[in-house]
């Protein structure tokens, strides 16, 4: 039997994944209006840029290259700094092409929200909704029937992770997403600031590095043995120090409307 806290949190990371942007994307269009476009440009970045080219990259090519090259571009500083190259630079792209007349806050946070949606319901909303499916089967007995449509190897495995993963753990995933998206959020809101003020290099590098640092500084926690849960909270709470401040420092410099060219 699967713990029912463990399934109750399984389901809770589903709808953290799915509720967090698309509810806060309707916050901000009746608050605001028109912030569609922002939020779903923020998945087309999301989408090209990981889903298109760097996953593919990471898990296609880069295993095929010879060491030193393979071990270096798997090494945690690299593959931590790589997906903040290529999700900075294809917010950057996506901003400058399609979101010309949109440059408000709630614009920046919107895009924020799609971008860091889409990776959450695809790395980890998904991953929980099958887990979620799968624990209800086992413990209203039609497992077994799944089971002869595997190999007893993989059923086993299945069944073991299921049952004897602590069940808080099926929570730790929701709370990292909480935070991975207040961090697309903030980044969002520094390229858009520095296309405002025309210092778009200056806000790619700022954001590049940032995105770089967080990644490997939470990679390198937990490959520390540091518990995973307070790597979690520690991660949200860096976040959040980082979007209040980002919002103080450059919220008044947006502007108020959305441009008239806008369609």
């Amino acid at each position: 039997m699967v713990p029912v806290a463990a399934i109750v949190l399984m389901a809770l990371t589903v709808i953290v994944c799915i509720a967090l942007p698309f509810g806060g994307a309707v916050l901000l269009l009746r608050r605001f209006g028109k912030v569609g476009r922002a939020f779903w440009c923020g998945m087309l970045a999301f989408f090209v840029s990981q889903v298109v080219l760097r996953i593919p990259l990471m898990t296609i090519v880069v295993p095929s290259l010879g060491d030193p090259a393979k071990s270096v571009l798997l090494s945690a500083p690299v593959a931590s700094f790589s997906a903040g190259l290529f999700e900075e630079t294809g917010r950057l792209v996506v901003m400058v092409l399609l979101m010309k007349a949109f440059h408000r806050l709630a614009d920046g946070v919107a895009f924020g929200l799609g971008h860091g949606g889409l990776e959450a319901i695809l790395l980890v909303g998904l991953v929980n909704l099958n887990n979620l499916v799968i624990a209800v089967m086992m413990n209203t007995g039609q497992w077994p029937a799944v089971t002869r449509t595997l190999t007893p190897e993989v059923a086993a495995q299945i069944e073991k992770a299921m049952t004897q993963t602590p069940w808080w753990d099926f929570g730790l995933a929701g709370l990292e997403r909480i935070g991975a998206i207040g961090l697309h959020i903030a980044l969002s809101l520094v390229v858009l600031a520095g296309i405002v003020h025309g210092r778009k290099l200056l806000a790619w590098v700022v954001a590049v590095v940032v995105h770089g640092v967080v990644n490997l500084g939470v990679i390198s926690a937990v490959q520390a043995k540091v518990p995973v849960a307070l790597v979690e909270f520690a991660l949200i709470a860096v976040v959040a120090i980082l979007l209040i401040g980002v919002v103080r420092r450059l919220g008044p410099t947006f502007p108020t409307t959305v441009a008239v060219d806008a369609s």
